[in-house]
């Protein structure tokens, strides 16, 4: 029996549970695809397109950080340009165009693409109660998980259709005075606790959230033999700080301005330290940059490495509707009628120890119903006339020339 269905089934039964017991409650409103598989099956090896929506994935995310500030930036390429490509399928005019112009991809190829990308991880799917970085799991763990609530609103059906068959992605409703609940308790949920709440806030014209979340866990094939401080030259000076070392199996690679190696989970799954040259910050890097590590760092051949490196636990909150202001994000009719992005926000927790390495994110799209369009504006910004009258024969019951409204009389 397929383990991935099997999984889907622990999920399913748990959030019925957890239904059955607690409030406030999400009832589904998705309906299969019709004539279509609820999910369609896109092997990795077979489906167009793949190479170039993690390229494009990574090459936008990495916008975000020289567009943010801080010493530490953190995003999310997974989470974010899935949020992007689910909330492509409901943009439209403006909106649409802009993702499409981010992106490169579009329609189907957009999301078969994307789509693959994500069921490519399925071996690794599953949902701890808990995962610590001092800790891993024995086999990687790769959780990622979406799906759109509404709030009190009727969602357009064709959107609701295109999440389920190209992102297996889930459509539930709440009532708004429980939405938040139960967007805090998803949130909670599908990162085993890492990240405890959501980043949107629940508004009287919120009418849908898209969420997105990634859970990671996983230990080194190699652990680190030694926890101790190593040397750092960052923003307050040369010093010390907590760090890992030891001799481990790594590729390395060199190019122009940099240097890395490649720290392997297992198999597939592994960890890119891109190391700048010296005088030059990591943000002056050009997506390029990256690009180019990673095509060394495949070519290269595993060899013994001493490496030396800071352990970490950080975490963010970024405002990608500032870190990403060419995104149109004002015609999103497609999800509901009038729809536009309110908010759009993505949390980030990485954590990096001798063991392993732990990470969460949660991307998520705030869509609010647009104010009624209006036919004209009337604005009285200077001395007027005010008139009461009987309308059938124009008699005028008072009669005002006004100049100065404040005055007392």
């Amino acid at each position: 029996m397929n383990i991935r269905w099997l999984s889907r089934a622990a999920l399913l039964i748990t959030a019925l549970a957890l239904t059955a017991c607690s409030q406030p409650t999400a009832e589904p409103i998705a309906t299969e695809v019709k004539g279509a598989a609820a999910v369609l099956d896109l092997p990795l090896d077979t489906t167009p397109n793949v190479d170039e929506a993690a390229r494009v994935s990574q090459e936008v995310a990495w916008r975000v950080i020289q567009n943010t500030e801080g010493d530490n930036r953190l995003t999310s390429p997974s989470s974010l340009s899935m949020s992007m490509a689910q909330a492509a399928e409901g943009a439209q005019t403006v909106s649409l165009q802009s993702f499409d112009d981010i992106l490169g991809l579009t329609g189907d190829d957009r999301a078969k693409a994307f789509g693959a990308l994500r069921q490519a991880l399925a071996p690794y799917d599953s949902l701890p109660d808990e995962v610590d970085v001092d800790d891993p799991p024995e086999s990687p763990v790769v959780h990622q998980s979406s799906r759109v609530l509404a709030v009190d609103a009727t969602l357009e059906q064709p959107f609701l259709d295109r999440l389920a068959e190209f992102y297996d992605a889930a459509a539930v409703q709440s009532p708004r005075a429980e939405a938040q609940a139960s967007l805090d308790e998803w949130v909670n949920l599908h990162t085993a606790g890492l990240i405890e709440k959501s980043g949107v806030k629940v508004k009287p014209d919120t009418v849908a959230v898209l969420q997105d979340a990634v859970l990671f866990a996983a230990a080194w094939r190699t652990p680190f033999e030694q926890e101790r401080k190593v040397p750092f030259t960052g923003p307050a000076g040369a010093g010390e700080v907590d760090g890992v070392s030891g001799l481990v199996t790594a590729r390395l690679a060199e190019g122009d301005g940099w240097t890395a190696v490649r720290l392997p989970y297992d198999d597939n799954l592994a960890a890119d330290v891109v190391l700048p040259d010296e005088g030059t910050g990591p943000e002056e890097l050009a997506a390029e940059d990256l690009e180019a590590a990673t095509a060394a760092l495949n070519d290269a051949s595993e060899q013994q490495v001493m490496v030396v490196m800071p352990s970490f636990d950080l975490k963010s909150k970024t405002d990608l509707m500032e870190a990403l202001p060419e995104i149109d994000l004002s015609d999103l009719s497609g999800i509901f009628p009038g729809g536009y992005g309110e908010q759009w926000v993505q949390q980030v927790i990485l954590q990096v120890s001798a063991k392993g390495t732990v990470g969460a994110a949660v991307t998520e799209l705030a869509v609010a119903e647009s104010a009624p369009m209006l036919d004209g504006v009337f604005e009285v910004d200077r001395p007027y006339v005010f008139r009461v009258l009987d309308t059938r024969t124009g008699w005028p019951l008072f009669l005002a020339s006004i100049a100065d409204p404040a005055a007392a009389g």
